[in-house]
């Protein structure tokens, strides 16, 4: 990325709001028999799959995952695509990504999943930027950051399966 990086979270502070981050999932929908796990392509897959694992170890919910793929830097206009393999009609949907920054690609990837009817949506990022140029906010977020317009916040999982959310 950029020369000038800081890291925010490491890797064990990930693991520690991601379990965090599954609590306050099960904690919303303790009465759900199934809930269906959104990641947006490709870290909010992976976070998706972990906060699942968790969810799946704490409680007897039915653990179900679908991913949505797009092109961020063209939002609206990307050709989005959400595959799951089961029905997400009259289902609680959590939509899970790395970062929201100004909430255009969480805004574009709810476009699918409002056309199929879910009981209802919830947004779970892993960082939050307090920037937003649409209004969409996260029900569930790892860490709250205010920043800069000018800095830029990503996520990124190593080789070794490291985890390091970085501020450029």
């Amino acid at each position: 990325m950029l020369d000038k990086q800081t890291i925010i979270l490491e890797h064990n502070q990930i693991e520690r709001k991601i379990q965090r981050m599954a609590w306050e999932i099960y904690e919303t929908n303790h009465l759900a028999e199934n809930l269906i796990l959104i990641g947006l392509e490709s870290n909010g897959t992976k976070i998706a799959k972990a906060i699942g694992k968790i969810l799946s170890e704490i409680s007897k919910i039915e653990i179900h995952y679908g991913h949505i793929s797009i092109d961020k830097p063209k939002g609206f206009d990307s050709d989005i695509k959400l595959e799951c393999p089961v029905s997400i009609s009259n289902q609680a949907v959590i939509l899970i990504d790395d970062v929201l920054n100004s909430g255009r690609t969480m805004l574009a990837c709810m476009l699918p999943l409002i056309k199929q009817k879910p009981k209802k949506i919830q947004t779970a990022v892993l960082a939050n930027r307090n920037h937003k140029a649409f209004p969409v906010n996260a029900d569930i977020v790892g860490i709250s950051l205010a920043t800069t317009l000018q800095e830029h916040l990503w996520f990124e999982i190593k080789p070794d399966q490291t985890m390091l959310v970085f501020l450029t």
